[in-house]
């Protein structure tokens, strides 16, 4: 039985277990499944050397042909690798032939499979979850304290101490993201060099032109209503990284808590004072924009563009070729909406 809990899952994914070979990401949180996924794919891809074979099948894929689940996870690689078998969808017409794919172990192959809004009840789900050589992973969003305490972790493995404070900036300058933090974390390990104890002034210094400010950049300025500075940060950003996704991971973890603060405020609070109530705390030198953001948008609206995320992320899988153009128009379409929000 093979589902790890919240506090272990970092090292299980960073580390998978050799006797696990299929893994499913389900739940409710689309980003976080499609990151864990990705990151999943790079650590397999690594482990198996240069003539691993990664195959991915998208919703089109399955939907037209359910049956190549079991081709892909039973031919051999053309190089003499392992192939790895990465379905980014699961229509409903794929699931029973996935079921009787997973049954017996399969040792010449990995799979991977994104199951979005799968509920743990679901059949499918539970067979993942009882076999030893398979693993269900549920995916419903992070805990901030846990993004948290992972941080830490990860300093101390590496020789490293890391104040609360410091640990809960790097946080919250990664949306809690735990994929970002963990990514983040590394760049300031290596920037502390020779002092192992790691102190909020160090994160500022380190991570302030790094990635997230980059990341932060672009999502503020979209939601701000700029689109010409959120495209000219995009860009800057995607000069120097192949991946969309952290960009939507950002971009939905602010929307939602954007969601929730003009909630607050739509319910008699004012915008700082939501604010100062929401946990994990804002970062102080933020609250000022995030406060004008919150008179900005309304909930409808941030509703839909919440929903029209996760169909974007899902075309950055269907068309990978086309996956920066994608996020660059979805940027421009919810900076257009803070625009035409400012003047009602």
């Amino acid at each position: 039985m093979v589902a790890p809990g919240a506090s272990s899952l970092d090292r299980f994914l960073a580390a998978p277990q050799p006797a696990v070979r299929g893994f499913l990401f389900y739940g409710s949180d689309a980003l976080q499944i499609a990151a864990r996924a990705d990151a999943l794919s790079r650590v397999l891809l690594k482990r198996l050397g240069p003539d691993a074979e990664l195959a991915r099948l998208h919703d089109t894929d399955l939907a037209a042909d359910p049956d190549r689940v079991i081709v892909e996870l039973t031919t051999h690689s053309l190089f003499g690798g392992t192939r790895i078998v990465w379905l980014t969808s699961l229509p409903v017409k794929a699931q029973a032939i996935l079921a009787d794919a997973i049954a017996r172990p399969f040792d010449g192959a990995f799979l991977i499979a994104q199951a979005p809004d799968m509920k743990k009840s679901h059949k499918l789900a539970q067979s993942f979850e009882a076999a030893a050589h398979l693993a269900a992973i549920g995916c419903y969003g992070e805990d901030p304290d846990s993004v948290v305490a992972a941080i830490r972790h990860q300093a101390a493995e590496a020789g490293y101490e890391i104040d609360g404070e410091a640990a809960a900036l790097v946080a919250a300058r990664c949306d809690f993201s735990a994929l970002l933090a963990r990514s983040e974390t590394a760049k300031l390990i290596t920037y502390a060099g020779d002092d192992r104890r790691i102190t909020a002034a160090q994160v500022e210094e380190c991570l302030n032109d790094q990635q997230t400010a980059d990341l932060s950049d672009i999502v503020d300025a979209a939601l701000d209503g700029d689109g010409r500075k959120a495209i000219l940060a995009f860009e800057r950003y995607m000069a120097v990284e192949s991946n969309v996704s952290p960009v939507f991971v950002v971009l939905g973890s602010s929307l939602l808590r954007l969601h929730a603060l003009r909630v607050a405020v739509d319910a008699g609070a004012s915008p700082m004072q939501a604010i100062k109530e929401l946990r994990p705390p804002v970062y102080y030198k933020q609250q000022d924009a995030l406060a004008a953001q919150i008179r900005k948008w309304t909930v409808p609206a941030l509703a839909a563009r919440l929903g029209d995320l996760n169909g974007a992320l899902r075309d950055t899988r269907l068309k990978p070729a086309l996956a920066e153009d994608i996020a660059a128009r979805f940027l421009l379409t919810v900076a257009k909406e803070a625009r035409a929000a400012s003047r009602r």
